[in-house]
């Protein structure tokens, strides 16, 4: 292939690519986030231990090795 095939190949994938782009935002809406979830997002995780993950799983009997 020459290079000017190739240019051309390239500028219509980068065509493509915009045209596509316009499509999604198009059909797939972007929302803002609530109030909580912004709260969520800036704060820090709380870290669970193994203990406290078993319990919310329902398991009671854990033996834990040392």
């Amino acid at each position: 292939m020459s290079v000017e095939v190739l240019k051309d190949i390239r500028q219509e994938l980068k065509e493509l690519s915009f045209l596509y782009k316009q499509l999604v935002e198009k059909l797939v809406p972007t929302e803002e986030p609530t109030k909580e979830e912004k709260q969520a997002i800036g704060e820090k995780d709380e870290i669970a231990n193994e203990k406290e993950l078993m319990k919310a799983l329902g398991k009671t009997n854990v033996h834990h090795k040392h």
